[in-house]
Protein backbone atom coordinates (compact mmCIF):
# COMPACT_ATOMS: atom_id res chain seq x y z
CA UNK A 1 0.00 0.00 0.00
CA UNK A 2 1.13 3.61 -0.13
CA UNK A 3 -0.35 6.63 1.59
CA UNK A 4 -1.77 5.73 5.20
CA UNK A 5 -3.67 8.78 6.80
CA UNK A 6 -3.61 8.51 10.83
CA UNK A 7 -6.77 10.74 12.22
CA UNK A 8 -7.82 11.73 15.93
CA UNK A 9 -8.57 15.04 17.12
CA UNK A 10 -5.42 15.71 18.79
CA UNK A 11 -4.07 17.99 19.70
CA UNK A 12 -0.55 18.49 18.35
CA UNK A 13 1.25 21.85 18.37
CA UNK A 14 3.71 24.32 16.33
CA UNK A 15 5.50 27.03 16.87
CA UNK A 16 5.39 30.68 15.58
CA UNK A 17 7.55 29.75 12.70
CA UNK A 18 4.65 26.84 12.25
CA UNK A 19 7.09 23.58 12.73
CA UNK A 20 5.34 20.76 14.30
CA UNK A 21 5.53 19.52 17.50
CA UNK A 22 4.51 16.24 19.23
CA UNK A 23 5.99 13.48 21.61
CA UNK A 24 7.63 10.08 21.61
CA UNK A 25 4.36 8.74 21.09
CA UNK A 26 4.20 10.19 17.84
CA UNK A 27 7.05 8.69 16.34
CA UNK A 28 6.14 5.21 17.84
CA UNK A 29 2.76 5.29 16.04
CA UNK A 30 4.69 6.80 12.71
CA UNK A 31 6.79 3.97 12.67
CA UNK A 32 4.01 1.32 14.22
CA UNK A 33 1.50 2.76 10.97
CA UNK A 34 4.62 2.14 8.84
CA UNK A 35 3.75 -1.61 9.00
CA UNK A 36 0.67 -0.46 6.67
CA UNK A 37 2.12 1.68 4.40
CA UNK A 38 5.40 3.38 2.81
CA UNK A 39 4.14 7.18 3.33
CA UNK A 40 2.42 8.02 7.09
CA UNK A 41 1.12 11.56 7.03
CA UNK A 42 -1.40 12.68 10.42
CA UNK A 43 -4.25 14.58 10.77
CA UNK A 44 -5.44 16.86 13.49
CA UNK A 45 -5.78 19.51 15.46
CA UNK A 46 -2.37 21.12 15.92
CA UNK A 47 -2.38 24.55 18.38
CA UNK A 48 0.43 27.03 18.77
CA UNK A 49 2.35 26.97 21.84
CA UNK A 50 5.62 29.60 23.06
CA UNK A 51 7.39 26.66 24.95
CA UNK A 52 8.52 23.00 22.96
CA UNK A 53 11.21 22.81 25.08
CA UNK A 54 9.86 19.47 26.28
CA UNK A 55 8.29 18.16 22.81
CA UNK A 56 10.11 16.61 19.55
CA UNK A 57 10.36 18.09 16.24
CA UNK A 58 8.19 16.01 13.64
CA UNK A 59 9.57 16.47 10.96
CA UNK A 60 12.96 14.95 12.72
CA UNK A 61 11.36 11.86 11.68
CA UNK A 62 9.41 12.23 8.67
CA UNK A 63 6.05 12.86 10.24
CA UNK A 64 3.74 15.65 8.82
CA UNK A 65 0.23 16.69 10.14
CA UNK A 66 -2.52 18.12 8.16
CA UNK A 67 -4.03 20.99 10.35
CA UNK A 68 -7.98 21.18 10.71
CA UNK A 69 -9.26 23.79 11.99
CA UNK A 70 -11.85 22.76 15.16
CA UNK A 71 -15.15 22.47 14.98
CA UNK A 72 -16.13 20.55 18.50
CA UNK A 73 -17.88 23.11 20.60
CA UNK A 74 -20.83 25.40 19.57
CA UNK A 75 -19.07 28.22 19.31
CA UNK A 76 -16.52 26.41 16.45
CA UNK A 77 -19.35 25.06 14.40
CA UNK A 78 -18.65 27.69 11.96
CA UNK A 79 -15.89 25.98 10.90
CA UNK A 80 -17.25 23.05 10.42
CA UNK A 81 -18.18 22.93 6.36
CA UNK A 82 -14.57 24.25 5.57
CA UNK A 83 -12.57 21.70 7.90
CA UNK A 84 -15.01 18.93 6.35
CA UNK A 85 -13.78 20.26 2.77
CA UNK A 86 -10.70 19.60 3.82
CA UNK A 87 -11.02 16.06 5.75
CA UNK A 88 -12.84 14.55 2.86
CA UNK A 89 -9.49 15.86 0.58
CA UNK A 90 -7.21 14.55 2.71
CA UNK A 91 -9.19 11.14 2.37
CA UNK A 92 -9.34 10.93 -1.12
CA UNK A 93 -5.40 11.45 -1.17
CA UNK A 94 -4.79 8.37 1.08
CA UNK A 95 -4.89 4.65 0.50
CA UNK A 96 -6.24 3.83 3.58
CA UNK A 97 -6.74 5.21 6.83
CA UNK A 98 -6.61 4.53 10.76
CA UNK A 99 -8.87 6.38 12.55
CA UNK A 100 -8.67 6.67 16.43
CA UNK A 101 -12.14 7.03 18.53
CA UNK A 102 -13.33 8.85 20.13
CA UNK A 103 -12.95 12.01 17.53
CA UNK A 104 -15.13 14.83 16.35
CA UNK A 105 -12.29 15.02 13.12
CA UNK A 106 -12.27 10.73 13.06
CA UNK A 107 -16.12 10.70 12.90
CA UNK A 108 -15.94 12.95 9.69
CA UNK A 109 -13.09 10.58 7.72
CA UNK A 110 -14.47 7.26 8.59
CA UNK A 111 -18.11 8.38 7.64
CA UNK A 112 -16.97 9.89 4.21
CA UNK A 113 -14.47 6.67 3.91
CA UNK A 114 -16.99 4.70 4.06
CA UNK A 115 -19.35 6.62 1.42
CA UNK A 116 -16.28 6.17 -1.35
CA UNK A 117 -15.17 2.51 -0.06
CA UNK A 118 -11.90 3.63 1.12
CA UNK A 119 -10.22 1.02 3.48
CA UNK A 120 -10.17 2.25 7.19
CA UNK A 121 -9.44 0.20 10.71
CA UNK A 122 -11.00 1.55 13.99
CA UNK A 123 -9.15 2.23 16.90
CA UNK A 124 -11.52 2.63 20.09
CA UNK A 125 -9.96 4.10 22.90
CA UNK A 126 -12.29 5.80 25.31
CA UNK A 127 -15.88 6.27 26.43
CA UNK A 128 -17.75 8.95 25.36
CA UNK A 129 -20.38 8.63 27.64
CA UNK A 130 -18.30 8.58 30.72
CA UNK A 131 -16.32 11.31 29.60
CA UNK A 132 -18.96 13.73 28.66
CA UNK A 133 -21.16 13.01 31.93
CA UNK A 134 -18.74 13.92 33.82
CA UNK A 135 -16.87 16.91 31.82
CA UNK A 136 -20.28 19.52 32.41
CA UNK A 137 -23.35 20.83 31.86
CA UNK A 138 -22.83 21.03 28.35
CA UNK A 139 -20.87 17.57 28.32
CA UNK A 140 -23.94 15.84 29.99
CA UNK A 141 -26.61 17.09 26.98
CA UNK A 142 -23.82 15.49 24.11
CA UNK A 143 -23.25 12.37 25.84
CA UNK A 144 -26.11 10.26 24.36
CA UNK A 145 -25.76 11.60 20.86
CA UNK A 146 -21.79 10.73 21.12
CA UNK A 147 -22.38 7.57 22.78
CA UNK A 148 -24.67 6.36 19.63
CA UNK A 149 -23.15 7.90 17.28
CA UNK A 150 -19.99 5.39 18.57
CA UNK A 151 -21.44 2.76 18.61
CA UNK A 152 -22.93 3.24 15.27
CA UNK A 153 -19.46 4.12 13.80
CA UNK A 154 -17.86 0.77 15.36
CA UNK A 155 -20.56 -1.23 14.78
CA UNK A 156 -20.12 -0.75 10.95
CA UNK A 157 -16.41 -0.92 10.91
CA UNK A 158 -15.17 -3.94 9.09
CA UNK A 159 -12.01 -3.52 11.70
CA UNK A 160 -11.66 -2.23 15.14
CA UNK A 161 -8.56 -2.28 17.41
CA UNK A 162 -10.19 -1.77 21.17
CA UNK A 163 -7.41 -0.70 23.70
CA UNK A 164 -9.17 -2.89 26.42
CA UNK A 165 -9.72 -6.18 26.95
CA UNK A 166 -13.79 -6.17 27.49
CA UNK A 167 -15.14 -2.46 28.73
CA UNK A 168 -15.27 -0.65 25.84
CA UNK A 169 -16.26 -4.14 23.35
CA UNK A 170 -19.32 -4.31 25.46
CA UNK A 171 -20.30 -1.08 24.91
CA UNK A 172 -19.33 -0.76 21.50
CA UNK A 173 -19.50 -3.76 19.68
CA UNK A 174 -18.69 -4.41 16.53
CA UNK A 175 -20.39 -6.87 13.95
CA UNK A 176 -16.68 -7.95 12.41
CA UNK A 177 -13.03 -8.65 12.82
CA UNK A 178 -11.54 -7.21 16.02
CA UNK A 179 -8.96 -7.68 18.62
CA UNK A 180 -7.89 -5.99 21.69
CA UNK A 181 -4.39 -4.28 21.85
CA UNK A 182 -3.44 -1.36 24.09
CA UNK A 183 -1.71 1.58 22.54
CA UNK A 184 0.70 1.59 25.22
CA UNK A 185 4.13 1.32 23.97
CA UNK A 186 6.47 -0.58 27.09
CA UNK A 187 9.80 -1.86 25.07
CA UNK A 188 12.95 -3.06 27.38
CA UNK A 189 10.53 -4.14 30.20
CA UNK A 190 13.20 -4.26 33.76
CA UNK A 191 14.28 -8.18 33.64
CA UNK A 192 13.31 -7.73 37.83
CA UNK A 193 10.97 -5.40 39.98
CA UNK A 194 13.05 -3.06 41.64
CA UNK A 195 10.29 -2.00 43.44
CA UNK A 196 10.96 -4.77 45.87
CA UNK A 197 13.37 -3.42 47.67
CA UNK A 198 12.10 -0.33 47.97
CA UNK A 199 9.09 -1.74 49.48
CA UNK A 200 11.20 -4.07 52.07
CA UNK A 201 12.41 -0.93 53.62
CA UNK A 202 9.72 0.66 53.27
CA UNK A 203 8.92 3.14 56.31
CA UNK A 204 5.02 4.96 57.24
CA UNK A 205 6.60 7.46 59.02
CA UNK A 206 9.08 8.60 56.35
CA UNK A 207 8.31 10.78 53.35
CA UNK A 208 5.67 8.87 51.00
CA UNK A 209 5.84 10.05 47.45
CA UNK A 210 2.46 9.31 45.17
CA UNK A 211 2.09 9.99 41.20
CA UNK A 212 -0.39 10.58 38.88
CA UNK A 213 0.26 10.78 35.34
CA UNK A 214 -1.95 12.76 32.72
CA UNK A 215 -3.02 15.75 31.73
CA UNK A 216 -4.37 18.66 34.52
CA UNK A 217 -7.40 19.31 32.69
CA UNK A 218 -9.38 16.72 32.14
CA UNK A 219 -10.56 13.60 33.48
CA UNK A 220 -7.63 11.95 35.33
CA UNK A 221 -8.92 12.45 39.19
CA UNK A 222 -6.19 14.32 40.29
CA UNK A 223 -8.34 16.87 42.36
CA UNK A 224 -9.77 13.63 44.14
CA UNK A 225 -6.26 13.24 45.76
CA UNK A 226 -6.15 16.55 46.50
CA UNK A 227 -9.02 16.36 48.38
CA UNK A 228 -8.27 12.69 50.42
CA UNK A 229 -4.43 15.08 51.39
CA UNK A 230 -5.63 16.96 54.50
CA UNK A 231 -6.42 13.80 56.24
CA UNK A 232 -3.46 11.56 55.39
CA UNK A 233 -1.24 14.49 56.61
CA UNK A 234 -3.74 14.59 59.55
CA UNK A 235 -3.01 10.83 60.07
CA UNK A 236 0.80 11.69 60.19
CA UNK A 237 2.08 10.49 56.97
CA UNK A 238 4.29 12.72 55.15
CA UNK A 239 3.23 12.82 51.35
CA UNK A 240 5.06 14.63 48.12
CA UNK A 241 2.41 14.36 45.40
CA UNK A 242 3.77 14.19 41.91
CA UNK A 243 0.99 15.74 39.63
CA UNK A 244 2.67 14.76 35.86
CA UNK A 245 1.29 16.32 32.52
CA UNK A 246 0.57 19.34 30.68
CA UNK A 247 -1.97 21.70 30.32
CA UNK A 248 -3.64 24.32 32.91
CA UNK A 249 -3.47 23.56 36.50
CA UNK A 250 -4.69 26.53 37.74
CA UNK A 251 -7.57 24.97 38.79
CA UNK A 252 -5.74 22.25 40.62
CA UNK A 253 -3.46 24.80 42.51
CA UNK A 254 -6.42 26.26 43.44
CA UNK A 255 -7.78 23.29 45.16
CA UNK A 256 -4.96 22.58 46.80
CA UNK A 257 -4.26 26.10 48.16
CA UNK A 258 -8.25 26.14 49.53
CA UNK A 259 -7.13 22.51 51.08
CA UNK A 260 -4.06 23.41 52.41
CA UNK A 261 -1.86 21.28 50.48
CA UNK A 262 0.04 22.92 48.33
CA UNK A 263 3.28 22.51 49.90
CA UNK A 264 2.83 18.63 49.33
CA UNK A 265 2.01 18.93 45.70
CA UNK A 266 4.73 18.79 43.07
CA UNK A 267 3.51 19.94 39.40
CA UNK A 268 6.40 18.75 37.40
CA UNK A 269 4.23 19.69 33.72
CA UNK A 270 5.06 17.76 30.65
CA UNK A 271 7.43 15.54 31.24
CA UNK A 272 9.77 13.63 28.40
CA UNK A 273 9.31 9.58 28.67
CA UNK A 274 12.52 8.61 30.34
CA UNK A 275 12.04 11.86 32.95
CA UNK A 276 9.05 9.95 33.71
CA UNK A 277 10.28 6.36 34.23
CA UNK A 278 12.60 8.13 36.45
CA UNK A 279 9.65 9.75 38.42
CA UNK A 280 7.71 6.46 38.67
CA UNK A 281 10.90 4.43 39.79
CA UNK A 282 10.57 6.71 42.86
CA UNK A 283 7.45 6.86 43.31
CA UNK A 284 5.67 4.82 46.60
CA UNK A 285 2.17 4.35 45.50
CA UNK A 286 1.02 5.46 41.99
CA UNK A 287 -2.88 6.64 41.72
CA UNK A 288 -5.43 6.81 39.15
CA UNK A 289 -8.70 8.05 40.09
CA UNK A 290 -10.41 8.65 36.86
CA UNK A 291 -13.66 10.03 36.29
CA UNK A 292 -13.09 7.81 33.06
CA UNK A 293 -11.01 6.10 31.26
CA UNK A 294 -10.30 3.39 28.07
CA UNK A 295 -7.12 2.04 29.30
CA UNK A 296 -4.82 4.11 30.98
CA UNK A 297 -1.50 4.09 29.74
CA UNK A 298 0.42 5.38 32.46
CA UNK A 299 -1.44 3.14 34.95
CA UNK A 300 0.78 0.50 32.80
CA UNK A 301 3.53 2.35 32.90
CA UNK A 302 3.88 2.84 36.79
CA UNK A 303 3.10 -1.46 37.05
CA UNK A 304 5.91 -2.04 34.68
CA UNK A 305 8.25 -0.43 36.79
CA UNK A 306 6.50 -2.45 40.14
CA UNK A 307 4.62 0.32 41.61
CA UNK A 308 1.87 -0.24 44.01
CA UNK A 309 -1.39 1.45 42.56
CA UNK A 310 -5.22 2.10 43.02
CA UNK A 311 -7.59 2.88 40.42
CA UNK A 312 -11.17 4.28 39.47
CA UNK A 313 -13.89 1.49 38.94
CA UNK A 314 -13.97 2.79 34.92
CA UNK A 315 -13.15 1.68 31.61
CA UNK A 316 -10.32 -0.70 31.62
CA UNK A 317 -8.77 -0.15 34.81
CA UNK A 318 -10.66 -2.83 36.86
CA UNK A 319 -8.98 -5.26 33.92
CA UNK A 320 -5.52 -4.15 35.73
CA UNK A 321 -5.79 -4.10 39.25
CA UNK A 322 -6.36 -6.24 41.97
CA UNK A 323 -10.39 -5.41 43.50
CA UNK A 324 -9.12 -4.70 46.44
CA UNK A 325 -7.86 -1.68 45.31
CA UNK A 326 -10.24 -0.17 42.76
CA UNK A 327 -12.37 2.77 44.45
CA UNK A 328 -15.65 4.16 43.15
CA UNK A 329 -15.06 7.20 40.76
CA UNK A 330 -15.33 10.66 42.69
CA UNK A 331 -15.30 8.90 45.78
CA UNK A 332 -12.93 10.35 48.09
CA UNK A 333 -13.87 8.63 51.41
CA UNK A 334 -12.96 5.23 49.65
CA UNK A 335 -9.88 6.39 48.12
CA UNK A 336 -8.62 7.88 51.52
CA UNK A 337 -9.49 4.79 53.05
CA UNK A 338 -7.76 2.32 50.09
CA UNK A 339 -4.58 4.77 50.65
CA UNK A 340 -4.49 3.75 54.22
CA UNK A 341 -5.02 0.03 53.52
CA UNK A 342 -2.54 0.03 51.00
CA UNK A 343 0.37 1.92 52.78
CA UNK A 344 2.53 -0.69 54.69
CA UNK A 345 5.17 -2.91 53.38
CA UNK A 346 3.17 -6.25 53.09
CA UNK A 347 0.60 -4.99 51.32
CA UNK A 348 2.56 -2.97 48.65
CA UNK A 349 4.80 -5.83 48.38
CA UNK A 350 1.90 -7.88 47.41
CA UNK A 351 -0.12 -5.18 44.89
CA UNK A 352 3.61 -4.15 43.47
CA UNK A 353 4.72 -8.34 42.48
CA UNK A 354 1.20 -8.13 41.12
CA UNK A 355 1.14 -5.58 38.81
CA UNK A 356 4.81 -6.13 37.81
CA UNK A 357 3.31 -9.17 36.19
CA UNK A 358 0.24 -8.43 34.99
CA UNK A 359 2.03 -5.11 33.07
CA UNK A 360 4.22 -8.20 30.94
CA UNK A 361 0.88 -8.84 28.73
CA UNK A 362 1.84 -5.44 27.97
CA UNK A 363 4.68 -5.62 26.33
CA UNK A 364 6.15 -4.14 23.18
CA UNK A 365 6.28 -7.46 21.72
CA UNK A 366 3.37 -9.37 22.40
CA UNK A 367 0.90 -6.27 21.73
CA UNK A 368 3.38 -5.54 18.48
CA UNK A 369 2.65 -8.93 17.01
CA UNK A 370 -1.12 -9.60 17.87
CA UNK A 371 -1.22 -6.25 15.81
CA UNK A 372 0.93 -7.02 12.78
CA UNK A 373 -1.50 -10.37 12.48
CA UNK A 374 -4.51 -7.93 12.75
CA UNK A 375 -3.01 -5.74 10.03
CA UNK A 376 -2.24 -8.66 7.84
CA UNK A 377 -5.82 -9.74 8.08
CA UNK A 378 -6.36 -6.07 7.32
CA UNK A 379 -4.30 -5.91 3.99
CA UNK A 380 -5.25 -9.35 2.81
CA UNK A 381 -8.73 -7.72 2.67
CA UNK A 382 -7.85 -4.77 1.02
CA UNK A 383 -5.84 -7.22 -1.45
CA UNK A 384 -8.79 -9.60 -2.69
CA UNK A 385 -11.04 -7.24 -3.45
Amino acid sequence: MGKVLFVHDGPRWKNEAGEQFGSMADRDMYFRYKYLGDNVEFMMRVFKVKDTSKLMKLKDFGLHVHEITPFNRPKLLKNYFKSKKEIERQVDKADLIVVRLPSTIGSVALKYAKKINKPYVAEVVSCPWDALTNHSKLGKLYAPASRDKLKKLVADAKYVVYVTRQFLQDRYPTKYNSTNISNVILKDLPESNSHIARYENFDPKGEITFTTLGAVDIYKGQQFVIQALPALLKDGYKIRYNIVGGGDNSRLLQLAKDHGVENSINFTGRQPHEEIFNILDNTDLYLQPSDSEGLPRGLIEAMSRGCAAIGSRTGGIPELLNNDFIIEPKNVSDLTAKIRAILNKETLLKESKHNFEEAKEYSFEKLDARRKAFYDKFLQSINEK
